[in-house]
């Protein structure tokens, strides 16, 4: 089903004319529960993975806080689903509740090993269905990775790490069945299948990120209606996960350039958001699921620090620069 952004409570160009030269596609993915196979774009689905090739790992340096065994962490989101579906169709008897998830917990086992360990997919994304992303000239696909596992040392500390794998599909030929998966994991950075329903946007800067005169204008316009949100959060950026145009919103930090080692500066590829919108985000959920209440709020249930977003950034001069990341 076609999930559509409602119109935006302002209309920022009718305001700003100079706004136009900043405009930015972005593609909301607007995950939803299902079942992806390879040949699917999904987040936390199969990927299309060549048989040959090896399957990636990370040997960084690991918290272990937060370690929970990776097996106990699918079966505890399965309980999850069906005890959803069972309070659904009746009342749950939740001292039978509490029992049925100690028994499962004690079900597993498992400890860091020492070794590489392998790393999960969090996103698949082909290029027919998420248009507007890098390189279209020589790829249709790209798989992000992470280890789900916090980094005491990386870049963005106490986060996941990504890597990612720009493809052509029909050169993939016969497919990995049966990837490995890490021994432990932190359950926050373990996404629940879905599926994706695309649908392109258009997003403005920061306004800290804009040209000076036009930044005041707006900061005056937001004083004067007396609506602090009504740039960055209602209007300039969607909330959710999503691919290019202006990223995340900068909470906790201020906006300043992402750059490469080459000088270039990096742009939004992938924004992994904790939730598809929150309490003060609500005017982005799609129309066709107005009264819905909170019921597709957070699909992919993946958490960023204490609820923020964890921006990834490519190089627009090479696929092989290194990316960045930042969480804000």
């Amino acid at each position: 089903m076609t999930r559509t952004t409602p119109p935006r409570p302002y209309d920022l160009l009718a305001l700003f004319p100079e706004l136009a030269a900043h405009a930015r596609p972005a593609v909301r993915l607007h995950p939803r529960h299902g079942e992806p196979g390879v040949h699917d774009s999904s987040i936390g689905g199969p990927l299309l993975w060549p048989a040959e090739e090896p399957w990636p790992t990370c040997s960084l340096e690991h918290e272990d806080l937060n370690d929970e065994p990776y097996a106990y962490v699918l079966a505890w989101h399965d309980y999850l689903d069906d005890r959803d579906r069972r309070q659904k169709e009746g009342g749950l008897d939740w001292d039978v509740e509490r029992r049925r998830a100690d028994e499962l917990e004690a079900r597993f086992t498992a400890e860091d090993d020492g070794a590489p360990a392998p790393l999960i997919p969090l996103a698949q994304l082909y290029y027919r269905d998420v248009p507007h992303l890098p390189w279209a000239d020589r790829y249709d696909l790209l798989q992000v990775l992470w280890c789900p596992r916090d980094h005491p040392e990386t870049e963005t500390p106490f986060n996941p790490a990504f890597q990612l794998r720009w493809r052509s599909a029909e050169q993939v030929g016969p497919v990995l069945a049966d990837p490995p998966v890490p021994l432990v994991c932190s359950e926050n950075y373990v996404p629940r299948q879905c599926v994706l329903h695309p649908e392109t946007i258009t997003e403005y800067p920061d306004a800290l990120d804009l040209p000076a005169d036009l930044a005041a204008a707006i900061r005056a316009w937001t004083e004067r209606i007396g609506d602090s949100t009504a740039y960055n959060w209602d209007t300039a950026k969607a909330p959710g996960l999503k691919t290019t145009g202006y990223g995340g919103v900068w909470g906790i930090i201020d906006p300043y350039p992402i750059l490469c080692e080459c000088g270039e500066r990096q742009l939004p590829l992938f924004t992994a958001a904790t939730g598809e919108f929150d309490g003060g985000t609500t005017s982005w959920r799609p129309v066709e699921e107005a009264g819905t209440e909170w019921e597709f709020a957070d699909p992919v249930k993946i958490v960023i620090g204490r609820g923020y977003t964890l921006q990834l950034y490519y190089c627009p001069a090479s696929e092989d620069h290194p990316g960045r990341t930042e969480m804000f």
